[in-house]
């Protein structure tokens, strides 16, 4: 019998959702068996948010700075034929939970060596968490041969509306009697299975190679071009604001909290200003940069990292 081995951290039930979709042919093979290890913080994040707890995680979470995290009950010895962790994209990175198992003595342990599948559940920007995850990963010398997203189908501007309402107040479904749905789509989750067989039969004819390139072919990869510019744009600036926030003191402190509020203002801000602006430069861009963009979704659509 073979083993796999799934590491997920899931804060409000959605990433579960996607997980237990791609899964199930896991589960339906009697030739399979799956372990399971839920991450958990010793001090758990709160559902729903408020604000300035949401705002007050983003310096840690860019900079990767890990939090305790409760005493890990599996047996690392166990040489698993496949790993799959499943995680949220915070603030264009990715979540703490997830970081901080990564850079644990256990993760050393578990994946050096193993074939890994990543499988994201975010509102639509999830390249750059995906690009550290890469980096931690190939630090650990484990290999990544899949990765699969699920987001929520909505437009970058509703979809800002619909995940503040949902992370800070609880709302899914019917803001505001006008918003649509927060999440992912049934219809994507019905895909799930699909992906997972993909992921199963591959592995047992030991053609990792081929997972990404037929689970591109299924649709399993959300790469919207209109994001590329705009979340390139984040990942640069980002840093400088989670340095200008964490010098007045780390995550929960008095003396950062002005600086919190200020970018808990600016970032909903800038991102209504700049998103038609952008969205316009990105559907220009095939007609003075389309070898640009080709060479840049074609990029992220593979597992491996960029030269520098």
């Amino acid at each position: 019998m073979k083993r796999a081995l799934v590491i997920y951290f899931s804060q409000t039930g959605q990433a579960k959702q996607a997980l237990d979709a791609v899964l199930k042919p896991f589960e339906e093979n009697v030739n399979y068996h799956l372990d399971y290890l839920l991450i958990k913080p010793k001090k758990a994040f709160p559902f729903p948010w408020s604000y300035m707890q949401f705002f007050d995680a983003f310096p840690e979470t860019v900079n990767g700075i890990p939090c305790e995290l409760e005493p890990i009950n599996l047996d690392v010895s166990i040489d698993y034929d496949l790993v799959i962790i499943v995680y949220q994209p915070w603030f264009l990175s990715v979540c703490i939970p997830i970081n901080s198992f990564l850079n644990s003595a256990e993760a050393k342990q578990l994946l050096a060596n193993k074939p890994v599948v990543t499988i994201i559940n975010c509102r639509n920007m999830w390249l750059g968490a995906q690009e550290k995850m890469k980096k931690q990963l190939l630090k650990l010398k484990a290999n990544l041969v899949g990765n699969i997203t699920f987001v929520d189908p909505s437009a970058n501007l509703i979809s800002l509306v619909t995940v503040f309402a949902f992370v800070l107040n609880g709302t899914k479904e019917n803001f505001m009697g006008i918003f649509p749905k927060y999440g992912v789509s049934e219809k994507d989750l019905l895909k799930g299975p699909h992906y997972g067989k993909i992921i199963l039969e591959n592995l047992e004819k030991n053609q990792l190679e081929n997972i990404q390139p037929e689970l591109n072919k299924s649709g399993a990869l959300d790469i919207r071009g209109n994001l590329l510019l705009m979340e390139g744009r984040g990942r640069a600036i980002f840093p400088l604001y989670a340095n200008y926030i964490s010098k007045k003191g780390t995550q929960g402190t008095e003396e950062r909290k002005t600086r919190v509020r200020i970018f808990g203002i600016v970032l909903p801000v800038a991102i209504l200003l700049l998103s038609p602006f952008i969205t316009l430069l990105s559907r220009l861009a095939p007609l003075f940069a389309k070898k640009k963009l080709e060479k840049e979704i074609n990029y992220y659509s593979q597992n491996t990292l960029r030269e520098n």
